[in-house]
């Protein structure tokens, strides 16, 4: 797939009163938007007539908030992000960060999005607001890294752009070792509820279509996997910020996708 360049930008707009805060949105229902219903950042796809990205970003803040912000307000641009959709290729968006000195109205454009809210920044540094669930339209046992923002989640590519510019996730360990040590987590909770290993961590086989990814790393388990006792498990907050993009958890199989967006798989011995 191609990604090498950004197709898309969004705004980070950053106010210090009356308490430091970020703004985000939560787009409207649409069929036709992978993002339907999520909280994000203003933002969206460049069109032909932006000059640059940061045109894209300041006219999707305009388009969508009614916010209008010079250019030297931008104060960081942030390394490009992937996004995933709900169908179809990644798409690499552009972050771009704005300072202003004070919270400002903002008013959406239905067609795009039904809220607008200034989240403070203390919200975000709390882990006890961070935990892993399940979030709509995809399988309950499907869990993401979150918070909750008037009843629906802030998860995905939006919560991993903030947790990462905000320094949120720890840095105890690199980044393509994390998750690998939540899947051990995992396993190691499976092994005290009676499951029996059978074989430790190994290199996969390639799968069909993964070209230029590395092998799932498996694990073999003997017994079936207690879902709900799994589920209620990882699904309580902590003390740290999750260091993962999903945990899927069914009887046969737990999958690990870290944030580098390699797989760990415990399966079930056959």
């Amino acid at each position: 797939m191609d990604v090498a360049e950004p197709k898309a930008a969004v705004a980070m707009v950053r106010a210090s009163v009356p308490r430091e805060s970020i703004l985000l949105i939560r787009r409207s229902e649409r069929p036709d938007d992978s993002w339907s219903g999520h909280w994000s950042f203003p933002g969206g796809r460049r069109d032909p007539e932006d000059s640059d990205l940061l045109q894209t970003a300041l006219r999707e803040l305009e388009e969508e908030c009614s916010i209008h912000l010079d250019r030297e307000y931008m104060i960081t641009a942030l390394p490009p992000a992937l996004a995933g959709r709900r169908s179809g290729p990644f798409v690499l968006v552009a972050p771009f960060v704005f300072a202003v000195d004070r919270v400002l109205p903002a008013v959406v454009d239905d067609r795009e999005a039904v809220e607008a809210v200034w989240v403070p920044l203390d919200v975000w540094r709390d882990p006890a607001r961070h935990s892993l669930r399940a979030v709509p339209r995809l399988p309950e046992n499907w869990l993401f890294p979150a918070i909750e923002l008037n009843g629906v989640p802030v998860w995905g590519f939006t919560y991993r752009l903030a947790t990462d510019w905000l320094g949120l996730l720890p840095a105890q360990s690199p980044v393509e070792l994390a998750g690998f040590e939540q899947a051990c987590r995992v396993l190691d909770f499976l092994l005290s509820l009676g499951l029996s290993l059978k074989r430790g961590w190994e290199d996969g086989a390639a799968q069909p279509g993964a070209e230029g990814r590395r092998p799932a790393k498996v694990a073999i388990v003997e017994g079936a996997i207690p879902v709900a006792p799994v589920l209620a498990h990882f699904t309580m907050p902590g003390k740290l910020f999750p260091r993962i993009n999903v945990l899927e958890i069914r009887a046969d199989m737990v999958r690990v996708v870290g944030l580098a967006f390699e797989e760990y798989l415990i399966t079930v011995s056959s």
